[in-house]
């Protein structure tokens, strides 16, 4: 979501620099994902695939909403745990970062803290509903309708909105992310002119949390260029 605004405010000229933070919008391209308009069309015009579609899409959504129960239940009882967040957090930083985290339980403590707001489990287990359904009813949903905001969150029109604004961008990511691979930043550097790269050896998923002072030196060098 934070992508997406920066794109939209960007495009409209509201924003000069924009830096982006091991982001998990996937620049393969359209032809590589056979899902260029012309193909698209085509899957369109064909009732056969518009049937498929349809049937797959309203079951995705029956099974979301079905089992948002179960969903509600596992979300209160892993938040919890100092393990799961232990454990998650480890798989998502580098190896430097990992050594730390074990002896330093305030970092996990800052990710379990909001479980303490009233409410939270059920807010969960709506953005779990709306990554399903496009955020919008159930039965909207299996008639196919989607979020207002679902066509500028696609990928391809972040990366254009980028693109259009003339906005200068970094993208900052971390050599060991084993949640977003640091070929698709280099693929997207690619697809925005003019955008800088800098990858962060030896970090996982959260430069800013696992090397700040370097983090912060990447950002101010680029800021100091304009």
């Amino acid at each position: 979501a934070a992508v997406v605004a920066a794109a939209i405010a960007a495009a409209e000229g509201d924003i000069d620099d924009v830096v982006l933070v091991a982001p998990a919008v996937i620049a393969a391209s359209a032809r590589a994902a056979g899902d260029l308009p012309e193909t698209r069309k085509e899957r369109e015009k064909n009732p056969l695939s518009s049937l498929l579609g349809a049937f797959a899409r309203a079951f995705r959504v029956v099974v979301a909403f079905a089992a948002s129960p179960v969903v509600l239940f596992a979300v209160r009882k892993l938040v919890r745990s100092a393990s799961f967040w232990r454990d998650g957090l480890g798989k998502a930083v580098g190896a430097a970062a990992r050594a730390r985290m074990r002896t330093d339980a305030t970092w996990a403590d800052g990710y379990r803290r909001p479980s303490a707001v009233t409410g939270w489990d059920a807010g969960m287990v709506r953005v779990v509903l709306a990554a399903a359904t496009g955020g919008v009813s159930l039965a909207r949903a299996i008639l196919g309708a989607t979020s207002p905001t679902a066509e500028a969150d696609k990928p391809e029109n972040i990366i254009e909105a980028l693109r259009l604004s003339k906005a200068r961008v970094l993208i900052v990511h971390g050599s060991d992310d084993m949640i977003v691979p640091v070929g698709n930043s280099r693929r997207l550097a690619e697809l925005i002119p003019g955008a800088e790269m800098v990858e962060m050896p030896g970090v996982g998923h959260m430069p800013h949390e696992e090397a700040p002072e370097a983090f912060l030196d990447a950002v101010a060098a680029f800021v100091d260029e304009r």
